[in-house]
């Protein structure tokens, strides 16, 4: 893990400068969110998240269809450039799509606490004010716990494609085993991420989360396996031993304490 390295801080400035260029006054805010909103990334490994809010559709001066065209056009001078490709991570909303008081408006509550603590690079964050119960933010954990575990137990019956030669059935072996491994590693991350929102009552970052393993142990789970999965998201060389079962025991063992 490292602090947030310069392409990282040169991408915010330029994308938002650029999107501002040409969507105008049709844009609302941009807020980065996630890691890429803290101090420090898993360098290489986590991408930039961006959420664009737009006006209202009563509210814009010209036709969605258009302003997307003119967001797409901004998106393709970083798609294109390979430095940034890897970063992109975007969302885009109208302001009809975000929560209202008291009502959510079917956004989960661990995003939006993300978003409320996300960076402001433009305009205005509709997140900021608002409020999260513990008990929204417990079943919002919950449930993404709920989906990892289902993506997960799904992928380890996942089916290998049909391949014309060995070359071509060992490289989709490895390609699956690959992401089965990474959606096992990010179980337990996301798991332990969650756990610790909600204990501290603001998003983390997952560098923190590695660094809660040592430093703020989880009674009654496996935190040496949170250590080791942390390694291996940063691209050190290490092995997990009987990491698909330990992965969904460790998700359902978060779930217990979130009763």
């Amino acid at each position: 893990m490292s602090e947030i390295p310069m392409e990282y801080k040169v991408m915010k400035k330029k994308f938002s400068k650029k999107l501002q260029d040409q969507v105008g006054d049709n844009l609302v805010g941009i807020v980065v969110y996630g890691g890429a909103s803290s101090e420090r990334v898993f360098s290489g490994v986590s991408d930039i998240d961006y959420f664009i809010i737009l006006k209202s559709l009563d509210k814009l001066s010209k036709s969605l269809a258009d302003v997307y065209n003119e967001l797409s056009e901004g998106f393709n001078e970083f798609l294109d450039n390979p430095l940034f490709a890897a970063l992109l991570d975007y969302d885009i909303y109208t302001e009809d799509q975000l929560p209202i008081k008291g009502n959510l408006n079917g956004f989960s509550p661990i995003r939006a606490l993300a978003l409320k603590h996300g960076e402001l690079l433009y305009g205005v964050n509709p997140f900021k004010d608002i409020e999260l119960s513990k008990d929204e933010l417990i079943s919002g954990a919950r449930r993404m716990i709920q989906d990892y575990l289902e993506k997960l137990t799904s992928s380890l019956f996942m089916s290998e494609f049909e391949a014309e030669t060995p070359e071509e059935e060992e490289a989709n072996q490895q390609s699956i085993e690959a992401e089965k491994i990474f959606l096992a590693i990010d179980t337990i991350l996301s798991s332990a991420q969650v756990y610790f929102m909600i204990q501290e009552n603001k998003y983390v970052n997952m560098p923190d989360v590695v660094l809660y393993a040592e430093t703020k142990p989880i009674d009654g789970v496996d935190n040496e396996l949170l250590r080791t999965a942390g390694l291996l998201r940063q691209g050190v060389e290490t092995e997990i031993k009987d990491l698909f079962n330990r992965a969904i025991n460790y998700a359902a063992s978060i779930l217990k304490l979130l009763n």
